[in-house]
């Protein structure tokens, strides 16, 4: 084992202990998403085809691209038991951060300016940040897609470098195919498919540019035309939340695009770098902070130049996004964290032609930023895995979801229909159709209820017999407060648990608004 390999494999192993020391039995579904990924898995497995079995009329899935559940469908054929695989699952996600640490360190090796042994740490200590540790402990796709993003980075600027034809159309093939797989994980990984030709084109090797479009295209169009003939099967009232992406945005509108979005996609980032300072001081050290980031874009493009442009593209979608786009920046945390560092090098090396005094407050400048920053993120680690974040929300959230999920399954029906906000979580753990309780829709960059005429009219087109909420700050508590007020009678409480989670049973003979008959 080389040198540069040692180093690799200590990063991953690190982010690899880290993430598994993290890993808990909550149930899958805490986080939504995580519990959708699963379910569908599941219907892979039975062989229903890549649909949400738990949604009436069983809609295809075309808000989630396929190739994480596909993922979790084959791990399922070898480890059958359910719930005690979801465990494996787990762990899985652990070995792919890992695999992809190590990835990354041999692929910026000898092509960013740093010895091997410092690129390690760096990856290690950017890799194991909080929020990617527990992305990385749920099932959430990104650990699979960020080494799919980082092999398609590699090996399309390994075939950009290449001077053998064949072996260079062979490598733009293999960027192609590994970026289409990117994007069939998660759709962000579109910018791969785009910046991986895009670099190939810059680098004047227009037929390797065209292989590696036409791969990407291969890989992703069966999806695209598989999402355009199953789109209308979702529900109006489930667009926001299982809608395609185009169907989103076009909900949203132009308002995604307005100073706020620069400032939300900076507040995730200013959060965990700068975390012990506030209000003036972090703006105060902000500033240099992000002319650091911003400065470092420019060697990235130059050095790693797939990278470059795919962290770029990212950043612009993550932008428009009409949601809050903390999970997008942890997903590419350790590409930032080269980026900055990159860019403080840039400016290091730049300043040694300016004027002596000029460069002594160029390098002071520089050094105080690198400082601050890493203290702040130190401090945020720290204080962080000392108070047990990382997992702290999935285990709240299981623990609450475990007391309720008992119910169902002794107190239902087999046939009833559960209106839950984790509804994925609740099929999979009681056998019960579920659907969603709130129902919504994006505004800008924000959301807002359908209001409870909407619910009320949702619930009776899903058949739902039962109401599950587990909690008075819960986003459908609201809208189903204004549903009892409006609708006397038509939700009767079952079951009131000590948290304040309350069990409903639906009376479909009670009035209409304000108690009248309809």
């Amino acid at each position: 084992m080389t040198g540069r390999t040692a180093w690799a494999a200590a990063a991953g192993l690190a982010v690899g202990l880290v993430v598994v020391s993290h890993l808990t039995r909550s149930l899958a579904g805490v986080f939504y998403d995580d519990g959708i990924y699963l379910a569908l898995a599941r219907s892979l497995v039975e062989g229903h085809g890549y649909r949400l079995l738990y949604l009436p009329g069983a809609p295809g899935a075309v808000h989630y691209p396929f190739l994480y559940p596909l993922f979790l469908a084959a791990l399922w054929g070898l480890v059958p038991a359910f719930p005690a695989n979801v465990v494996v699952f787990k762990a899985a996600n652990a070995a792919l951060l890992a695999i992809c640490a190590a990835l990354l360190v041999l692929y910026l090796d000898r092509r960013m300016a740093q010895r091997t042994w410092r690129l390690a740490v760096l990856v290690a200590a950017a890799a194991t940040v909080l929020p990617l540790v527990t992305v990385a402990t749920v099932l959430f796709a990104e650990p699979l897609f960020l080494v799919l993003l980082v092999a398609a980075c590699w090996a399309c600027d390994a075939a950009r470098e290449s001077q053998a034809r064949g072996r260079m159309w062979l490598l733009a093939a293999a960027a192609g195919v590994l970026a289409g797989a990117a994007a069939l994980t998660r759709t962000l990984g579109v910018t791969a498919v785009i910046a991986v030709p895009l670099s190939l084109v810059l680098a004047r090797r227009p037929r390797a540019a065209l292989i590696a479009a036409a791969a990407s295209a291969l890989c992703v169009a069966p999806w695209l035309v598989w999402v355009a003939r199953h789109r209308a099967e979702v529900d109006p009232a489930l667009v926001a939340g299982y809608g395609t992406y185009t169907d989103l945005l076009a909900q949203a509108g132009w308002a995604t695009l307005s100073p706020a979005s620069i400032r939300d996609l900076l507040r995730p980032i200013g959060a965990v770098a700068l975390a012990p300072y506030r209000g003036w001081f972090r703006f105060f050290f902000g500033v240099p902070a992000l002319a650091l980031l911003v400065a470092g874009f420019a060697p990235m493009l130059r050095r790693v130049p797939a990278l470059g442009w795919t962290l770029l593209g990212y950043c612009a979608i993550a932008v428009i996004w009409p949601y809050g786009p903390d999970r997008f920046v942890w997903a590419v945390w350790p590409f930032l964290a080269v980026a900055f560092f990159a860019g403080a090098e840039q400016v290091m090396v730049r300043s040694r032609a300016a004027a002596p005094t000029i460069a002594w407050a160029g390098r002071w400048c520089v050094g105080v930023t690198v400082l601050v920053v890493v203290v702040g993120y130190g401090f945020y680690q720290v204080r962080g895995y000392v108070r047990g974040d990382a997992t702290r929300l999935q285990q709240g959230i299981s623990a609450t979801m475990t007391e309720l999920l008992p119910w169902v399954r002794q107190s239902t029906p087999p046939d009833a229909v559960v209106a839950g906000e984790d509804e994925a979580m609740l099929w999979l753990y009681t056998g019960r159709r579920a659907v969603p309780s709130y129902v919504w829709r994006y505004r800008g960059r924000g959301d807002e209820s359908l209001g409870p005429d909407s619910l009320r009219a949702w619930f009776e087109r899903a058949g739902v017999t039962h109401v599950l909420l587990s909690g008075p700050g819960s986003d459908a508590a609201p809208t189903l407060s204004q549903l009892l007020g409006r609708f006397p009678g038509y939700l009767h409480a079952v079951r009131v648990w000590p948290g304040s989670a309350v069990a409903f049973a639906v009376q479909r003979d009670a009035g209409g608004p304000g108690g009248s008959t309809p």
